[in-house]
């Protein structure tokens, strides 16, 4: 990631999560490879989520969608995304493929149905929308 500052959204989402991986594959591949995604515990996804968060925010509880001003929480991002799949579906161009982790940190976890009825749950519960100004850039 050269810049923090991106002309594509970037999608935030649990990579230790197998449901949510299969959330952020889907999000990726409907939008036609429009929008990044990084999960949360990456290299990429820990620096951005420094500079975006402010210090003891507790961001890894939800996906984010970020954007060029906003970032967008768990069901406050389902409209945005929603709004950038259909305008990469309007495009007729498609971005090369994206690599996913294919794993969970705890697979019996990620298995467990109650376990993914309780992630659905607090994404649909949980929403935040939070302006973000960019002043400076990620360096490695």
């Amino acid at each position: 990631m050269d810049s923090i500052t991106t002309k594509r959204p970037v999608l935030i989402y649990d990579d230790k999560c197998s449901s949510c991986t299969v959330f952020a594959k889907y999000a990726f591949e409907y939008s036609r490879g429009q929008i990044n995604c990084i999960g949360h515990y990456s290299k990429e996804g820990q620096k951005l989520r420094k500079f975006i968060f402010p210090p003891n925010y507790n961001e890894i509880e939800m996906f984010w969608i970020i954007t060029s001003n906003h970032a967008y929480g768990g069901r406050s991002g389902l409209l945005p995304l929603l709004g950038f799949i259909i305008r990469s579906i309007l495009k007729t161009n498609k971005s090369s493929n994206w690599n996913f982790a294919g794993y969970c940190s705890d697979s019996q976890m990620c298995r467990d149905k109650k376990f993914q009825i309780k992630r659905l749950y607090n994404l649909l519960k949980h929403g935040k929308k939070l302006n973000i100004k960019y002043t400076k850039t990620i360096n490695d």
